[in-house]
């Protein structure tokens, strides 16, 4: 132990040796990159993205996508393509029902004058589309508003008639309309929901919240309004007056496709050009959906761009594996692409997201470097940790000094440190599709939270800071090349990094452990030392490992658990079932407007599963259930599930987690070791 902690002493103290600034790319390649990628070139594509009302499958998307492919003719990559999935309700692709598509031609809403006659126009498809709920269905109605609270419980309908009339709700029309459509009638819903909860929730009152209704639910049609509006129609309810609306509505859903752009810059080595490193965003939004996502889509678009020029400028070589863009609809439809072309996703290495990358100061948005499940380490997520602890340090000295080498600074944009976050897995994109281990495809995460504007009318261009834009796109495009590129001679530097982070996780999870029951903490432990050396591992996904790095991964990893403590007890046997993912299911429970566990389990036994309801240390129900599907391999049993769960977000019963498993068993979705068929 003495030994090992001289030692690891001497690493966090030694000098940093002379040499490139990344210690897995050459400083030329950073200058290139620095010097071409131009956050206001993908600032004016939001700008022309934001004209769109992007909603899958519809002519808005469709507009957005020849958008998208016009431009990546111009930067000359190959391959440029639009893959066409259909896209009706009846077709799945793994745990996704596909969602037919969804256009609007004509909406409004308008306040009549006591003789009938229209007197205030509240809201217009033409002006604003965020105004119509997503899967609002034709109608023409003309009814009195009723105030119905939040619409989500009988009491809020008691000694209310509200039948063929609108309702008032301050929740989302989906959640509302199974009880203000469904059971009491209403004719239609106006709603006021805030946005989603941050610190600054509920402070703006002029936000128009982009609203859902069900799309697997009877037709019904919604408009949003903003909180100012609806406390003036609140006070004037309450005091006796008597309002009248006109609605129309011309929208539906039809059979139709998802849509997906595509376009490659071709590797040049022949043993590795069949491999890709995959660039993806969601091009789905309402209008604006400015850093929601067209920040992503655009920031991807201006790499494929800054790849391609510098390679016809030869600043760049040509890259080994092929590198591949993409622009799907958010979830649904990467889930549908990963299942639809199996040649296309056995190829893939590793994928780079980014899911809302530009958010200037108004946003409050704070940048994020996110990695990929604890469940299925990968180095990657190193390498892209590295390079935004890189940016950090650059952005920070210009901003302090007013220099540094590589100051990634648009010039219409903001000079403020990047202070990006470096922070574990969370949910809530295209990610955990790459991610989840019946595809288990390595993913970097870059991705801004909070942003106090997200799906609201505020979320616009003008939000949008081009130096954002440029750095963030500046560490996809890094860490992409260096994975594009990545040999058996880059294992020295790769480990001289995943070592030295190896370290600082060790010492985050002596501290994490101290507040942990013993046992827990045993159990933390023996997850953190599997982890560190599955994360080794993860090298020969891209080459061989060479033996003479390998004689020095294991002793170290033997020092980790010196340092975390000596010798762990052995673990008890481990107890429980042993299941397998069913491979011909592929992907999360959860998906986008469709819960796969819910619609074939039963809505209320799930929401009685006790997994699902948990609140962790480190995460909530939703983190554990993902993780937990996860971690069926065929070799693990329940009760190691359990422990790996407990490690990763706080500790968590094995009934709980034996619930939870028996309940994807019983549809499927999981299946027992032994069972080789269905």
């Amino acid at each position: 132990l003495m030994r090992m902690t001289a030692l690891v002493a001497f690493f966090l103290c030694a000098p940093i040796a002379a040499g490139d600034a990344i210690p897995f790319l050459r400083d030329a390649h950073v200058t290139a990159l620095a010097g071409e990628i131009s956050g206001e070139t993908a600032l004016k594509t939001i700008e022309d993205l934001a004209r769109h009302h992007r909603m899958r499958g519809s002519r808005g998307f469709t507009a957005a996508t020849e958008h998208i492919v016009a431009g990546l003719n111009e930067a000359g990559l190959a391959d440029v393509d639009v893959v066409r999935l259909a896209a009706d309700g009846t077709v799945f692709y793994g745990t996704q029902r596909s969602r037919p598509a969804w256009n609007a031609e004509h909406a409004e809403l308008w306040e009549l004058a006591s003789s009938g006659k229209p007197r205030l126009r509240i809201a217009a498809w033409s002006e604003a589309p965020i105004r119509l709920a997503q899967d609002s269905a034709s109608a023409d109605v003309k009814a009195e508003l009723v105030d119905v609270g939040t619409g989500l419980t009988a009491a809020d309908y008691e000694e209310k008639q509200v039948k063929g009339k609108l309702v008032l709700v301050s929740s989302q029309p989906g959640a509302a309309a199974p009880l203000a459509i469904e059971r009491f009638g209403a004719a239609g819903i106006i709603s006021y929901a805030q946005n989603q909860r941050t610190a600054w929730w509920g402070e703006n009152e002029d936000l128009i919240r982009w609203g859902h209704l069900e799309t697997f639910a009877p037709r019904a049609f919604a408009f949003m309004v903003s909180p100012r509006e609806a406390r003036s129609f609140q006070k004037r309810l309450a005091d006796g007056e008597r309002i009248v609306m006109h609605a129309v509505v011309r929208a539906g859903r039809q059979a139709g496709f998802y849509e997906i752009a595509t376009g490659t810059i071709p590797g040049n080595d022949p043993l590795l050009s069949k491999q890709e490193i995959v660039f993806s965003c969601h091009l789905d939004h309402p209008s604006p959906g400015a850093n929601d996502n067209a920040s992503g889509c655009a920031a991807i678009l201006e790499i494929a761009r800054t790849y391609s020029t510098l390679i016809r400028a030869k600043s760049l070589p040509l890259p080994r594996r092929t590198i591949r863009f993409i622009w799907p609809a958010e979830i649904e439809g990467t889930l549908a692409l990963l299942q639809a072309r199996p040649e296309m996703t056995r190829n893939i290495k590793a994928a780079i997201h980014l899911d809302m990358v530009g958010g200037g100061p108004e946003t409050k948005a704070i940048f994020h470097v996110t990695r990929g499940p604890a469940s299925q380490p990968s180095f990657i997520n190193d390498i892209a940790e590295e390079i935004g602890a890189f940016v950090n340090a650059q952005t920070a000295a210009y901003a302090m000094k007013g220099e540094a080498k590589w100051p990634l600074v648009a010039p219409r944009g903001g000079k403020e440190a990047l202070q990006a976050e470096l922070v574990p897995l969370t949910l809530g994109s295209d990610h955990q599709i790459f991610a989840d281990s019946s595809f288990g495809i390595p993913v970097i995460y870059l991705n801004d939270w909070p942003d106090r504007y997200i799906h609201t009318s505020h979320d616009t261009p003008a939000n949008i800071d081009s130096t954002k834009l440029k750095r963030s796109a500046f560490i996809a495009a890094a860490s992409g090349w260096f994975l594009a590129n990545v040999t058996e001679s880059d294992a020295r530097a790769i480990w001289d990094v995943v070592k030295s982070r190896s370290l600082a996780r060790t010492a985050a999870m002596l501290n994490e452990r101290r507040g942990l029951l013993p046992q827990e903490a045993v159990t933390r432990t023996r997850f953190h030392l599997w982890h560190e050396r599955a994360l080794a591992e993860s090298m020969s996904r891209f080459f061989r490992v060479p033996q003479d790095l390998a004689v020095e991964i294991w002793p170290f990893h033997d020092g980790l658990g010196a340092l975390s403590g000596g010798r762990q007890p052995a673990p008890p046997a481990p107890t429980g079932r042993v299941y397998r993912r069913n491979p011909s299911l592929k992907g999360p429970m959860t998906v986008f407007g469709y819960d796969y566990l819910e619609a074939h389990f039963g809505k209320d036994k799930t929401a009685a599963l006790r997994l699902l309801n948990h609140k962790g240390l480190r995460g909530s129900g939703a983190d554990y259930a993902y993780e937990a599907l996860n971690l069926v391999d065929g070799r693990r049993k329940t009760s190691e599930i359990r422990d790996a769960l407990s490690a990763i977000y706080g500790p968590v019963t094995l009934a709980d987690v034996e619930q939870y498993l028996q309940a994807l068993e019983s549809i499927k979705v999981i299946l027992p070791r032994h069972q080789d068929t269905l």
